[in-house]
C-alpha cells in the first residue's frame, strides 16, 4: 500500500515560490483598493483640496496673495451686503460679499457687480443654518473672485469646514475661521 505525503507537492517548489505569490496578492489587493477609492472620489461630490484656516494662512508667508486676502479681510473696503434676498452696496466697484449660507446658494442671481468681486465672505451663526453645501462652481460669474472666506459664530473644525465646502475645477483660495461667541 502506497502512503501519500502530502508535503511531496511542495519538494519541486522553490523556497521562494509563496513569499512572491505573497507579495503579488499584497500588490494586487492594494492596487484594486486603491482604484476603487479613486473611482468612488471620482463619483462623489468633488471637494476643494485644501482649505485652510485664515490666520495660519495669512501670517504663512508674504506673497502678494496673503498679503491682498489680509487687506480684503482687515481692512474697509467696498463692499455688497447680500442677507435675506436685499442687496446693499456701499462704496463704487465692491471687491467683496458679505452674506450668508442661504445668501451664498442665491448669489448667482443676485443682482449686483459681480466682475469686480474679490473676496466673498460667509458668516455661519448656528449649525441649523448649514442645509447643504457652498458649490463654489456656482460662481462663475465672479471673475475676478480669488477668495472664499467662511467664517463660523460656533466651533467648527477643518474637517467639518471641509464636508461643506465643495468645488469642481475652481481655483480659490478658501479660508475659514471659527469664532465662538463673535
Amino acid at each position: 500500500m502506497n502512503s501519500i505525503n502530502p508535503n511531496k507537492s511542495n519538494m519541486n517548489k522553490p523556497k521562494g515560490s509563496h513569499s512572491f505569490w505573497r507579495i503579488l496578492v499584497i500588490m494586487m489587493t492594494l492596487l484594486l483598493s486603491f482604484s476603487s477609492e479613486v473611482f468612488a472620489q471620482q463619483a462623489g461630490t468633488p471637494r476643494v483640496s485644501a482649505i485652510r484656516p485664515l490666520d495660519a494662512y495669512i501670517n504663512g508667508g508674504n506673497d502678494p496673495e496673503r498679503t491682498r486676502l489680509k487687506d480684503l479681510v482687515y481692512e474697509v473696503q467696498s463692499s455688497v451686503y447680500f442677507y435675506d434676498n436685499v442687496v446693499k452696496t456701499y462704496g463704487s466697484n465692491p471687491v467683496n460679499v458679505y452674506t450668508d449660507f442661504n445668501g451664498f446658494i442665491r448669489l448667482p442671481q443676485a443682482n449686483f457687480q459681480k466682475q469686480t468681486i474679490e473676496l466673498i465672505t460667509v458668516r455661519i451663526d448656528e449649525p441649523s443654518q448649514i442645509i447643504g453645501a457652498l458649490n463654489l462652481s456656482t460662481l462663475s460669474g465672479f471673475t475676478k473672485l480669488r477668495y472664499v472666506y467662511v467664517l463660523t459664530a460656533f466651533p467648527y473644525t477643518l474637517p467639518q469646514i471641509s464636508q461643506v465646502v465643495t468645488s469642481a475645477g475652481t481655483n480659490y483660495i478658501v479660508v475659514f475661521k471659527s469664532e465662538p461667541g463673535s
